[in-house]
């Protein structure tokens, strides 16, 4: 799994998005199947303007450019996205264990 922080560095939606496609591109020569995309959560500006715009992307890009995605927030048996979602066994087992508001998962 590759692991890409994209809110470090007080990137801009625009840096984080390139990021992103770079991790995207890196990601499929490695032949991984999943990415692990570090966004925060908005804790710190209190806006999270880079995980909407992320998410915004990544929504648009499902089904061409990615499979799926899952939000940290999201890996709970219970959660119906985690339900639906067919990727979940990609997720390492120990990030099950303490899910993290401030990631996502992206399927290759």
């Amino acid at each position: 799994m590759y692991t890409l922080d994209i809110h470090s560095y007080k990137e801009t939606t625009k840096e984080a998005i390139s990021m992103l496609e770079g991790a995207l591109s890196f990601g499929r020569k490695d032949k991984d199947r999943m990415i692990c995309l570090i966004t925060g959560y908005g804790s710190t500006s209190g806006h999270g303007r880079i995980k909407s715009a992320v998410i915004e992307v990544l929504e648009s890009w499902k089904g061409n450019k990615i499979k799926d995605y899952l939000l940290g927030n999201e890996l709970d048996i219970f959660n119906k996205r985690y339900q639906d979602c067919k990727y979940t066994s990609s997720i390492p087992k120990d990030e099950l264990k303490s899910p993290n508001p401030g990631k996502i998962y992206i399927f290759l």
